[in-house]
């Protein structure tokens, strides 16, 4: 029943109607019933006291009626003296059958007659009036007897009316209960009358209400219609009351609703950067072509595209000029396969999505053969290599190119382009700026790599992380003037994990800030305490360029050096050539700030890298590593090598110098003469934890400070 009333208005508002109908007309009922019982009563009560009052007048005039004929006959033989003339008159009224006594006195009150019950004469009536006296349906009346000489004595009768009264009463109850009946009748008649009206009123509620209602009726019918998607639907209405005014409001909301409907469905398939379609049209389109290649035996071509150094990009010229360079790409990208007529046979659309970030993905329907996936890779890969001019500035970047075909590579969406992604990564990993067709061989390298990020993230909250430190000693007296801080990694399951192997992959990811801030901490903890053991003890950490391009880390290192209140040349950066070459404006006001705060800066495995003099005048550089390769060419002829040579320009440019991965007696004794001033190698020291650095300090005679 609720749920029937819920479901319109109209008969809510004739149910609530009803309900208060229903609610006046039993009160209205109510009170004439009660009224109408008073008046029954009133009425009943009124005829009956006419009526007893009708009786006993009649009553009364037939007993005087009665006692004025017996005195008349009774005067004539009083006046004679005839007593049994009396007797006789008196015997014969006695012998009526409703009268009590009748009894003659004579003027002086002496009883005349009956003489023979003297007892059943009162010499008094009971209380009364005018003769009379009525008692317990008894009429008592005295009667004076007059002959022409006067009066000659009194009269006194009762005559018994009981029968009468109960014959009244029974008539009033007869038309007491002929009066109910009738009530009844008359109530029974009320309320079907009643209840017809009711039913009548309600009918026309209902009709009113009906129509009343009908175009808002009309206006929730158009509602559901167009939630169930019709769109043709119109709610203006014919009207100027507040019914139009309404339809003319929800006219306007359905014109915003369809407006924001075609605004939320750009932003669902539409990206609003490159104006390209989105992944949730990508995934969709996919699942199309599939489905269509699968009906009719082709193969489908999927080339995912990421753009090499795009985040060095945004780290070095701001996320607003990456942002125009992915528009640029997008737009080129767009161009190529309009060329080459790769569109979307339905809606004549190029089969291209920015997935996100600097991912892009294209499709290639009813594919012949591996050939023609691999020329529109590499057209993709020369559109993209050619220098993008923005905002007056140029950049180049490359591709690395992942290409997936169905249903070689995969026969689901999520697997073709899983595997698409997979083929990327290995050309990236191969050196970018290239295209990869999938092999099942990549799958086992993308495990391993998500193995590792998985373990370094658990690591990083666990605690299976330390450092290791690597002695640098001065190379003519031995003496230890710091140390190399080295990630290492004991995995609580597979053991010590390789830094050659968890290193590159943390590089590449989103974990090279977190881990470079754990290493950065932990160092600067234990290089205080190396501090009490040996005053100007150096530290040296090394930052990846990956992190060496972000604000936050540049910030943070400075900002920890002065909040740990390290002495000033006592904490060492360590970078590689390449990782500063690439962006060599940004690397100068990174390395100036850290210069600043009292930091030293050195280029780790140099001559291994882009290596070139002008660099080192332009950066704020304190000293060069030799990368271990040189060390290992040592000749008796020292002078002919490339360690001299990088030696005699170190000293020439007033840089320091540490020779790396000495192993020999011989090497060190060559490094000594050539000039090289540190070192560190296996020959010398191997890495080792910070509590057996401390015992190696602690045993070892305080250096004097280095000139």
């Amino acid at each position: 029943m609720i749920r029937y009333l819920q479901t319109s208005l109209a008969r809510r508002l004739t149910a609530g109607f009803t309900l208060l109908m229903i609610i006046l007309v039993v009160v209205q009922f109510l009170l004439l019933v009660s009224s109408f019982t008073h008046y029954s009563q009133f009425a009943i009560d009124t005829s009956r006291k006419h009526l007893e009052q009708v009786m006993q007048t009649r009553l009364e005039k037939d007993a005087h009626l009665l006692t004025n004929t017996l005195a008349a006959e009774l005067a004539i033989d009083l006046q004679h003296q005839d007593r049994p003339s009396l007797q006789q008159r008196l015997q014969l009224v006695r012998e009526r059958r409703n009268l009590l006594y009748a009894c003659l006195f004579d003027h002086q009150g002496k009883l005349q007659a009956p003489v023979e019950q003297p007892l059943a004469c009162p010499q008094q009536l009971p209380a009364g009036s005018n003769g009379q006296a009525w008692q317990q349906g008894q009429l008592h009346v005295r009667q004076p007897v007059v002959t022409p000489a006067g009066a000659a004595g009194q009269l006194t009768l009762a005559v018994n009316f009981a029968d009468a009264w109960k014959q009244l009463e029974q008539h009033n109850q007869s038309l007491a209960q002929l009066s109910a009946d009738k009530s009844r009748e008359m109530l029974f008649s009320l309320l079907m009358a009643t209840l017809l009206l009711l039913l009548a009123a309600l009918w026309l509620i209902y009709r009113f209400s009906l129509y009343l209602f009908r175009p808002l009726r009309a206006l929730a019918d158009k509602s559901l219609q167009f939630g169930n998607g019709d769109r043709n639907i119109s709610f203006a209405v014919p009207q100027q009351d507040e019914i139009g005014q309404l339809g003319g409001a929800l006219e306007q909301m359905r014109r915003s609703l369809e407006q924001s409907h075609r605004q939320t469905h750009q932003l669902a398939y539409l990206d609003n950067l490159t104006q390209l379609p989105n992944r949730h049209w990508f995934q969709q389109s996919l699942e199309r072509l599939l489905q269509h290649a699968r009906r009719h035996d082709q193969r489908l071509g999927v080339i995912f595209i990421d753009l090499d150094h795009f985040k060095e990009v945004n780290d070095t010229a701001g996320h607003e000029m990456g942002d125009l360079l992915l528009f640029e790409a997008a737009a080129r990208l767009r161009s190529l396969l309009l060329g080459m007529e790769l569109t979307d046979a339905d809606s004549d659309e190029v089969l291209l999505a920015r997935l996100g970030g600097d991912e892009f993905v294209t499709l290639y329907p009813n594919l012949q053969n591996s050939a023609q996936v691999a020329r529109l890779a590499q057209h993709i890969a020369k559109v993209l290599e050619e220098p993008f001019l923005i905002d007056g500035r140029f950049f180049r970047i490359s591709s690395s190119i992942g290409i997936t075909i169905y249903p070689d590579d995969g026969v689901n969406s999520n697997e073709i382009l899983k595997h698409a992604d997979i083929a990327m990564y290995a050309a990236k990993q191969s050196g970018r700026n290239q295209y990869t067709f999938f092999s099942m061989q990549m799958n086992q390298a993308l495990q391993q790599r998500i193995d590792i990020l998985q373990g370094v993230r658990t690591s990083l909250e666990q605690g299976h992380f330390h450092l290791e430190y690597q002695p640098v000693v001065d190379l003519s007296n031995g003496n230890i003037r710091g140390a190399e801080a080295l990630l290492r990694w004991q995995h609580p399951e597979r053991g010590p994990i390789s830094p050659a192997l968890f290193i590159p992959i943390i590089e590449e990811s989103d974990l090279i800030e977190p881990v470079t801030r754990w290493v950065a901490r932990q160092a600067t903890a234990d290089l205080l305490t190396l501090q009490a053991l040996q005053p100007g003890f150096v530290v040296s950490i090394n930052i990846s360029g990956a992190a060496l391009h972000q604000g936050s880390t540049r910030d943070f290192l400075t900002e920890l050096k002065h909040s740990r209140q390290l002495p000033d040349h006592c904490l060492s950066i360590e970078l590689t050539e390449t990782s500063m070459i690439r962006h060599l404006d940004d690397c100068r006001q990174t390395l100036t700030q850290w210069k600043a705060a009292g930091m030293n800066i050195w280029i780790d495995d140099f001559g291994t890298g882009y290596s070139s003099l002008s660099y080192l005048h332009q950066l704020p550089i304190d000293g060069i590593k030799i990368d271990r390769s040189f060390i290992r060419e040592l000749r008796t002829d020292n002078e002919t090598s490339l360690a001299a040579t990088m030696i005699t320009m170190a000293h020439s440019m007033s840089l320091q110098v540490v020779a790396e991965g000495i192993e020999t007696e011989h090497q060190r004794r060559c490094l000594v003469d050539l000039g090289a001033g540190l070192g560190q190698g296996f020959g010398l020291h191997r890495p080792m934890r910070f509590a057996a650095l401390e015992q190696l300090l602690e045993a070892a005679p305080v250096p004097t400070p280095a000139p």
